[in-house]
């Protein structure tokens, strides 16, 4: 939904896009008697947002909670780098140093459904992933191991 508003003023007339991403993000949150944590908020139909235990509906202008995964990153001697991103078949992971034990690879998908699992050995400092398979989108990697946890966004082309 795009609106244009114009204001007349002295024999000029100026224009703005309203935009979805202006239009306010009011709502709340519930949850209901079987656990199911339901979450709204005006103006938008899709129905998008976070999701807890498989048993979370958002709908409305919801802020995922990615960001706060990725940027609450344990605090390691080991900084990782994420390349190329966006990917086409395969992602790296560079750790800045060798991780010797095997790592578990998750990916979420936009809902939070895992949709790929795996467990493998770095080569040295470098994680290789393959992700063919999924289809083009944006997803949420959580790489573990003892004394190591990484999020990372990702974008499929």
């Amino acid at each position: 939904m795009k609106y244009l508003i114009l204001l007349f003023i002295s024999g000029s007339i100026f224009g703005q896009d309203l935009h979805h991403q202006m239009i306010s993000a009011q709502g709340k949150s519930v949850e209901i008697a079987n656990g199911m944590l339901v979450s709204q908020s005006i103006g938008q139909q899709s129905a998008i947002g976070n999701y807890k235990n498989g048993y979370t509906v958002g709908q409305g202008f919801q802020q995922s909670n990615w960001k706060k995964y990725v940027n609450n990153n344990i605090t390691t001697n080991i900084s990782t780098i994420t390349y190329p991103n966006p990917f086409v078949a395969t992602i790296n992971f560079q750790f800045s140093v060798p991780i010797k034990d095997k790592i578990q690879i998750e990916v979420f998908d936009i809902r939070g459904r895992l949709v790929f699992k795996d467990e493998k050995m770095a080569s040295e400092t470098l994680l290789t992933i393959d992700l063919a398979q999924l289809p083009s989108s944006n997803y949420l990697t959580r790489l573990t191991a003892p004394n190591y946890t990484y999020y990372s966004q990702i974008l499929k082309k």
